[in-house]
């Protein structure tokens, strides 16, 4: 762990105080934000243990180095090639008969989806070839609390005694506000009830009599609405009613991305960028000039957001336009946008296989981008990408990811590689509410009035820090919302990148190859704001 530099002490936050009908409720003592700041890491831990690793049934098949044409290895690879699953393999037992199925083919190896007899088959008959897992990647971000709170969630059974209370959620015109998530965390191990309010705005809870107390109620929208705070009470104390006025986060008043990048129609132009995650749009603000579905099985053409939102998240902060009254915008909206969706649209959204990641890296060269977005990471190493992203390189573009969200020293896979950029997230003071769950990113590792995201990984692979706490973006059907992440820094660096290289037409009209792609990573290190913290948090700095 790097040495941290001598830090300003972090500000006392306090958490909302609302009118109830008993009266008003306390302002969460520095106690209790200090339990709230060690459940936030145990979430974190938590996250990351449970987090599927690799892939059961898809495996990336490669030739060894020395594979000559002609070979066993060879021929075996080209039959997986052309999908002949006529494997055969002795004494199988009480095996299942081989089945596989090439999901996709790259230069030199391949993905195929194939039982354990398959595999036997093909290490048998073929020994040098490579059989690695496919690797899970997961989004870099937090909304708010993480959705691994999920996870501590208490189901209350029908007949169980308990204290009845409502949250009522409305609008500042006094309209309710329904489908939010709001959640009564009864212990600081992560213990809660979720409820959904109504059509009336009412979340209707009934905390078992085993609970002592409601430690904190989080009211977490997905999207439209700030997330918010709201301290806990006695559960004998329980009001009949907590009224909770939501702050819409259009028109947004906190000018984060101002304070960096002040909106220029033209930033980013004749400079195309590709963003690899879970699809883009539908959003009035964003113009996606093409891409493709790089998910096995679903439509190729299809290459919208699959629901998760962060995609659209991702893409409005590098080329959002600003439309009349919403005061949010990427800082390259005149780049030409590519989506490249690899989470699928049904199962598990939330996550993406390492081999749609080189397949969508591969689409990317093969599109022209100059820039590419990764949000996206695992902990585990990917053997099939680096020669992609090395490929990457060799066709002059360059490739940003994020760091990861585990506030360790460590960088996530792929920021991790050689020819990617890693970019870690940092915060600003005065940028979101102080009863809004951001709080919690704030870290002790300060200067001035910036902060490192507490969430941020870090280590010596770390290129640059961008903007990652409090990011109000685009959100599929042409709505807003607010993110925290490496995933959010990561498209606040490459937007950045975007607008860099648009003013610099020399290196655009650099033929293909890996010098226009090292010319326009020296133009970035050029280019950036030391805050004044160790390497290891902010690389090169904020790219300015």
């Amino acid at each position: 762990m790097p040495a941290k530099p001598k830090a300003r002490k972090a500000k006392p936050r306090v958490l909302h105080e609302l009118d109830v009908l008993s009266g008003k409720v306390d302002f969460v003592d520095s106690e209790q934000l200090g339990r709230l700041e060690q459940l936030v890491r145990h979430l974190r831990k938590t996250r990351a243990i449970e987090e599927e690793k690799f892939s059961d049934d898809v495996v990336v098949v490669r030739l060894s180095d020395e594979g000559a044409a002609g070979s066993p290895e060879v021929q075996s690879a080209s039959v997986l090639g052309v999908g002949n699953v006529a494997l055969g393999i002795a004494n199988l037992g009480r095996r299942a008969a081989p089945k596989m199925a090439l999901l996709h083919q790259f230069d030199g190896s391949m993905a195929v989806k194939a039982n354990m007899s398959a595999l036997m088959s093909v290490r048998i008959n073929s020994p040098g070839l490579k059989v690695t897992s496919a690797t899970w990647l997961y989004p870099q971000y937090i909304r708010p609390m993480g959705d691994e709170l999920d996870t501590f969630a208490i189901h209350v059974t029908e007949g169980t005694r308990g204290k009845h209370f409502e949250v009522r959620l409305t609008d500042t015109g006094g309209n309710p506000v329904s489908k939010v998530n709001v959640r009564a965390l009864v212990d600081w191990s992560g213990a809660h009830i979720s409820v959904e309010s109504d059509s009336n705005g009412i979340a209707l809870f009934s905390i078992p009599l085993t609970y002592p107390k409601i430690e904190l109620i989080i009211v977490e929208p997905e999207h439209t609405y700030w997330s918010v705070f709201v301290s806990g009470f006695e559960r004998t104390a329980a009001p009949k009613r907590v009224n909770v006025q939501l702050q819409a986060l259009i028109p947004y008043s906190f000018g984060l991305m101002n304070r960096y990048a002040p909106y220029e129609e033209n930033a980013g132009a004749n400079v195309s960028v590709g963003v690899i995650d879970s699809g883009v749009g539908p959003h009035e603000a964003l113009e996606v000039a093409g891409g493709a579905c790089l998910v096995p099985g679903e439509n190729s053409a299809d290459y919208l957001d699959n629901g998760l939102g962060h995609g659209t998240h991702v893409a409005g902060t590098i080329a959002a336009k600003k439309l009349l009254g919403t005061e949010v915008y990427g800082i390259a909206p005149a780049c030409r946008l590519f989506s490249y969706r690899v989470c699928p649209k049904t199962g598990n959204r939330g996550r993406a296989r390492s081999i749609e990641i080189a397949a969508a890296i591969e689409k990317a060269i093969a599109d022209g981008c100059d820039l590419v977005n990764i949000s996206m990471g695992s902990l585990e190493a990917m053997p099939e990408v680096p020669d992609f992203l090395e490929q990457a390189r060799n066709a002059g573009m360059v490739v940003f990811a994020a760091t990861g969200n585990d506030g360790e020293p460590v960088i996530r896979y792929p920021a991790r590689y050689t020819h990617t950029l890693a970019v870690g997230a940092l915060g600003r003071d005065g940028t979101f509410p102080l009863d809004s769950p951001d709080v919690n990113h704030e870290s002790s590792v300060r200067r001035g009035n910036e902060f490192v995201a507490q969430f941020s990984n870090y280590g010596r692979e770390t290129d640059f820090i961008g903007v990652g706490v409090s990011v109000v973006s685009t959100f599929p059907k042409g709505l807003y919302a607010n993110m925290s992440g490496t995933s959010m820094a990561t498209p606040f660096t490459t937007g950045m990148a975007a607008r860099l290289l648009s003013k610099h037409p020399d290196i655009l009209a650099m033929a293909r190859g890996p010098a226009r792609a090292d010319a326009i990573i020296q133009m970035l290190f050029g280019a950036t704001r030391k805050v004044g913290w160790s390497n290891d948090y902010e690389g090169f700095g904020v790219l300015k």
